[in-house]
């Protein structure tokens, strides 16, 4: 019996999963819910980022995010008691307007 494949080869998925077949359990249901999100339709893209996360989009350093706290040009969001930045606030402030 002739078996009919209808998936084309594709050496970019290929890569993919044999990176992601010996990736933790952790980095395969973060690679699980990202390709989830993205077949239902979803932004892949977090709303909240952390205050490393957003140092890191930023090119900024942490005292410098203090700095912006302090001065009310961005207002972080607590999560479970910890700080969380919105992600829409970091794209504004970067480019070049505050938070509003």
């Amino acid at each position: 019996m002739k078996r009919n494949n209808t998936m084309k080869e594709d050496p970019t998925l290929d890569m993919f999963l044999k990176r992601l077949i010996p990736a933790s359990h952790a980095k395969q249901v973060a690679a699980m819910e990202a390709a989830q999100a993205v077949l239902a339709g979803r932004p892949q893209e977090r709303l909240l980022d952390s205050g490393a996360d957003a140092c890191r989009l930023l090119s900024i350093s942490q005292s410098s995010l203090w700095r912006l706290r302090q001065a009310k040009k961005i207002i972080p969001v607590y999560l479970l008691g910890r700080p969380k930045y919105r992600r829409v606030d970091l794209e504004r402030l970067a480019q070049g307007g505050g938070v509003s």
